[in-house]
């Protein structure tokens, strides 16, 4: 198994335009709702290594544990990213078992669409507005892009981390 994630951000001015554009290409919406994000650490063990340690929970007690190493060098964001579903209080206590710490938490809301293969959500970010991802091949991220309507000026190269915190990563 190859442990990467190819995925850009592009801002929006219209999310209302974007969702219909989505539909209009056939894209399916399999999730929506509020997505909480904690970033925890050990004596700032991961922070030294670019590397982030997010557990994120979408409603419930399913969750999502995954380490993202630093960025690669690619046309768009590339990195080594190892993730698996947990149950997020076991989780939680295992971390904190282990010594991590909360260091950094934020809420957003996400709508997951789906769209020949590639993953799209579109995101809210309170106090910074809204933005979409598309997460699959370069090639793919270029064409749906595109297709969408996004241009090379709405690419936001920031994570949510780098905008929220100013974290280096």
């Amino acid at each position: 198994m190859k442990f990467f994630e190819v995925e850009q951000k592009y801002r929006l001015k219209d999310p209302r335009a974007i969702r219909r554009i989505l539909k209009k290409l056939g894209a399916k919406k399999t999730a929506g709702g509020t997505e909480r994000n904690e970033f925890f650490d050990r004596n700032d063990f991961f922070k030294k290594q670019k590397v982030a340690l997010r557990l994120r929970r979408f409603g419930g007690n399913k969750a999502t544990l995954t380490l993202k190493g630093p960025r690669i060098k690619a046309k768009f964001t590339k990195r080594r990213e190892i993730e698996t579903p947990v149950d997020y209080a076991a989780a939680k206590a295992l971390l904190k078992f282990l010594g991590c710490k909360v260091r950094r938490q934020y809420i957003k809301e996400r709508e997951a669409y789906r769209l020949n293969g590639a993953l799209i959500t579109v995101d809210h970010l309170r106090g910074f507005g809204w933005f979409l991802e598309i997460e699959t091949s370069s090639k793919q991220i270029a064409y749906l892009a595109k297709k969408i309507g996004l241009r090379e000026s709405d690419r936001e190269e920031r994570s949510y981390l780098q905008m929220l915190f100013g974290w280096k990563h």
